[in-house]
């Protein structure tokens, strides 16, 4: 089933130093994780990260010692019966992603953007890794950057919303009005929180919304 995690400050195991744990390495930064990564050699990338401080690179091949106390643990090597093994090594209780095998762990990672507090994740469960490239790539391009300012709007007027004196069919009413797609502008939500404080400012917030 879907689920948002937080990994901030988790421990984070990532078994492989090429380009599938390059990938995974900056999925988890982004989430400020502490990210050790297992390997004898790494891509220049990770390299430049583990110098600057940012990851921790043990320069060794993989034991069942290195993903003991791990939060979530990535099998991530170009060697599928080592990815399993060390799916298989894991603790019940610990997450696992097998980046060869998308049913071979407990954990799997689906294309993921993001647009400030927009979330937008697409998965085809490994059955095509292409298609479900094609779909993030497309959602993207309709749900681009504004999405992001139009996110924190539509986020500000609900706590608003909630200081007011509107009964809860108006405020869920002028809310659902604001999903209108003519809200993706600025001036347009400029106007509308305007109307807002002078509806409460006035103490007349018990108007109907029209």
């Amino acid at each position: 089933m879907p689920l948002m995690v937080d990994v901030g400050g988790k421990s984070i195991v990532i078994i492989g130093g090429g380009n599938v744990a390059e990938r995974r390495v900056s999925l988890f930064l982004k989430q400020a994780a502490y990210i050790t990564v297992v390997s004898p050699e790494v891509a220049p990338s990770l390299r430049s990260m583990a110098d600057a401080g940012q990851i921790y690179w043990r320069k060794k091949c993989f034991d069942v010692k290195d993903i003991q106390h791990a939060f979530i643990i990535v099998a991530a090597t170009n060697n599928e019966a080592l990815n399993q093994t060390i799916c298989q090594s894991a603790s019940p209780y610990t997450l696992v992603n097998n980046a060869s095998d998308a049913k071979g762990g407990t954990l799997h990672i689906p294309a993921h953007f993001q647009q400030g507090k927009l979330s937008i994740s697409v998965s085809t469960n490994g059955a095509s890794p292409m298609l479900t490239s094609k779909i993030k790539n497309d959602l993207k391009s309709q749900y681009d950057e504004q999405y992001g300012d139009y996110v924190d709007f539509l986020y500000e007027m609900r706590q608003f919303m909630k200081q007011t004196s509107f009964i809860k069919q108006e405020q869920r009413k002028i809310l659902q009005s604001l999903l209108s797609d003519e809200y993706l502008d600025k001036d347009r939500q400029k106007e509308i929180s305007n109307w807002l404080k002078r509806k409460t400012g006035r103490n007349d917030s018990h108007e109907r919304f029209s």
